[in-house]
């Protein structure tokens, strides 16, 4: 069974060989695999590319990488470097700090008015993503689970107008909000159409701004969920599997999800795996969720550990991918990921 066959024999709830083992491993840790900055990767697909390819080579155990956030040249404005790092202004006015060994980070918005014509035409995000699935070999998307991401349509507005504007107008205006997550809507759907016909083995929908560490789950029924059941329709009428990823803490919106129409939840470690499989009651898969500050500082034997202890609490009933609870960090210990491995390796079949 292929990395890729594993991967969807869970995420589809049929029995795969083993516990399949993929680390939300995207620029970070993929960077310092490879022996390069996170700023390389996070500026250029083509590094980011071999970084993944590497981490592959590197793992060969873990069943798939991720592409998850970026930015393409195609997308830069302004770029200065500085002793910081870099400073870079994308085309839709917002102002990103990038540390020299870390991802980059926006610190200001220029979309404040829901009449910005951005809201229908800018897509920072996607380029940079679409650049580095095209630049990896045809082998390793045929054979392994690699997770192609795709920002939801409220995390999108959230990138462009920052969380502050966006969660007053949830109470002020949020007729005007609704209206702006239904304008990302078209190009959220050609963004999932490029993924499909360049052949992205599954497409991780990042709505880690829907969290329940920020809004409530009244409003996650309201600004996020129709959106997210409109991307995982297309995505199911294209044959593509869908991982739906959301940061932080997720108790109050499990129901939701569970109508998301994704494929697989990807849970933070705030969520109680055990929690999650009772509440999702067969209607999603559950991938997840490893501390990402443990896998930075624990030995291997505590990591293995706390694997075996996920695996326990989601496997039963079957469908469960062995992950990271968010993207790993640059400073993760090799040993730590293969630790997972041997976990998944140990965890017999379901």
């Amino acid at each position: 069974m292929t990395s890729r066959e594993r991967s969807e024999h869970a995420m589809y709830g049929r029995q795969p060989d083993r516990v399949p083992v993929v680390p939300l491993i995207d620029t970070s840790y993929a960077a310092a695999c490879y022996g390069v900055p996170v700023s390389e990767c996070f500026l250029k697909p083509e590094i980011h590319a071999r970084a993944l390819v590497h981490t592959l080579e590197r793992h060969p155990g873990i069943d798939g990488v991720s592409i998850n956030i970026g930015l393409a040249g195609s997308v830069i404005s302004h770029q200065e470097e500085n002793e910081f790092g870099y400073s870079v202004t994308t085309i839709d006015g917002t102002d990103w700090q990038i540390p020299k060994n870390d991802i980059g980070t926006p610190v200001s918005h220029a979309v404040s008015s829901f009449d910005d014509p951005c809201l229908d035409e800018v897509d920072v995000l996607r380029p940079h993503i679409v650049d580095t699935l095209r630049a990896l070999p045809a082998a390793l998307l045929r054979d392994y689970d690699n997770s192609v991401g795709l920002t939801g349509p409220f995390s999108q507005v959230v990138f462009l107008m920052g969380v502050e504007r966006v969660l007053t107008a949830m109470h002020d205006e949020p007729g005007k909000l609704k209206r702006a997550i239904e304008r990302r809507l078209p190009l959220t759907l050609s963004w999932a159409d490029e993924l499909a016909a360049l052949g992205a083995p599954s497409v991780w929908i990042g709505e880690g701004l829907a969290s329940s560490s920020l809004i409530s789950p009244r409003q996650y029924e309201e600004f996020v969920l129709p959106y997210e059941q409109t991307v995982t329709a297309r995505l199911h009428e294209r044959g593509i599997p869908s991982v739906l990823h959301i940061c932080g803490k997720a108790g109050g919106i499990l129901n939701c999800i569970g109508h998301s129409g994704a494929d697989c939840f990807e849970a933070d470690w705030q969520v109680n795996l055990a929690e999650a499989k009772r509440v999702l009651n067969g209607r999603l898969s559950l991938k997840g969720n490893l501390h990402t500050t443990h896998l930075v500082q624990s030995d291997p034997q505590a990591i293995y550990d706390e694997a075996m202890e996920a695996i326990r609490q989601a496997k039963p009933g079957g469908g469960f991918i062995l992950s990271s609870g968010c993207a790993v960090g640059r400073d993760t210990p090799p040993e730590n990921i293969e630790a997972m491995v041997r976990a998944g390796q140990d965890g017999g079949t379901y």
